[in-house]
């Protein structure tokens, strides 16, 4: 292994032991020679942000198995948490990969086999091979499974992508929801001078009404119950805000009819209930996409006249590797802003912030969670 600095034996790391059973340990450094692959990298982490996908696994849900294979997968024990992270190349295993030593980067979190069926026909976010940070997938039999919730982390080399220097670490580490918002918008077929609903204004929300708008939506409508997120997005000022607090579903559309009398041309639905999809439907324009981004072990009865005149339902998953450098791009091209979201925490406050958020999902009071 090359390194640019000295490595300590061991280091502290959130632990997912069990569902709801998260606490920081002393964990050995990785050992990266044992996972077999020289494209590997060691990154001192600068930040890492806090996904709402982790506060699934915390409750002992699978989201990844359940978007990408359409099923649930037990969680193995003793994940490290933590897959959107930045940060700076401190060691390689390979020669070819010596000159990112000391570079500022924005890692892909997940590698792909490269080889199935799924990644020969350009689906590789549908890899089931994916080995991924943060999940436990992939990995083979792990005394821990790597992740960011600690000081430093593994990547791969050929997917380390070189951050702007007038971009921070903080704005960096939202790079892996800003690429899963780019695909996001794709599956639901922005169509330009058409308006679109967001159903759940937090990040992801608010990442894809962003996307959405850079790829030529007139207007966005963001819908939420949290007065942090409702907050944020005014802050922005990326469209129309509607909090629902308070409100019947009866009132709601009738103020997305006003908002959008044709209906919209794209709805993203962050929440994934029963609830949201019958709102999210009533709101399709003709020829309309609804994107179920929350996939979750529920029997949901549907009339299909509501999806009369080319109205669709599609989900989605991860993202494409060309989603990554166009977030980046407009990320440093200021066309998605970030700085608004963040709240910083450290890592010993992170087991007081799960139980705590998880115990109120709708009050959690902050809008993203960055751990520095």
């Amino acid at each position: 292994m090359i390194i640019a600095e000295n490595l300590p034996d061991s280091m502290s790391a959130g632990v997912l032991e069990s569902p709801r059973n998260f606490r920081i340990r002393e964990i050995p450094m990785w050992p990266l020679e044992s996972y077999e692959d020289s494209d590997m990298v060691l990154i001192k982490v600068a930040a890492c942000g806090v996904c709402g996908s982790d506060f699934r696994y915390y409750l002992g849900e699978n989201p990844w198995a359940q978007h990408t294979l359409g099923r649930f997968v037990p969680n193995a024990p003793n994940i490290v948490l933590g897959h959107e992270y930045a940060g700076t190349v401190v060691a390689v295993l390979d020669e070819r990969n010596r000159h990112l030593l000391g570079k500022r980067v924005a890692p892909v979190c997940s590698k792909v086999c490269g080889a199935c069926s799924d990644c020969r026909s350009g689906r590789s976010r549908l890899c089931e091979s994916t080995v991924h940070m943060g999940h436990g997938q992939g990995w083979g039999m792990q005394d821990f499974f790597p992740g960011a919730y600690c000081k430093y982390a593994p990547a791969w080399g050929s997917s380390c992508y070189e951050i702007a220097d007038h971009i921070s670490f903080e704005e960096a580490a939202m790079m892996d929801i800003l690429a899963v918002c780019v695909h996001v918008a794709e599956q639901g077929h922005i169509q330009p001078g058409r308006p679109i609903l967001t159903i759940g204004a937090g990040p992801a929300g608010n990442g894809v009404a962003q996307v959405a708008l850079a790829m030529g939506a007139s207007h966005a409508v963001l819908l939420d119950r949290s007065g942090t997120a409702i907050g944020v997005a005014n802050r922005q000022g990326i469209g129309t805000t509607i909090d629902t607090i308070g409100m019947s579903p009866d009132e709601i559309r009738v103020r997305l009819r006003t908002a959008a009398p044709d209906g919209f041309g794209s709805v993203f639905d962050t929440v994934g209930t029963a609830d949201s999809l019958a709102l999210g439907i009533s709101a399709l324009g003709k020829a309309a996409t609804l994107v179920n981004m929350a996939v979750h072990d529920a029997e949901i009865p549907l009339n299909f006249m509501k999806l009369g005149s080319e109205r669709r339902i599609v989900t989605s998953c991860n993202f494409e590797l060309g989603d990554y450098p166009k977030a980046l791009a407009w990320l440093e091209a200021g066309r998605l802003r970030v700085k608004e979201w963040m709240t910083a925490t450290s890592l010993e406050e992170l087991p007081g912030q799960f139980l705590r958020i998880s115990s109120n999902p709708e009050e959690k009071g902050v809008f993203k969670l960055v751990v520095v």
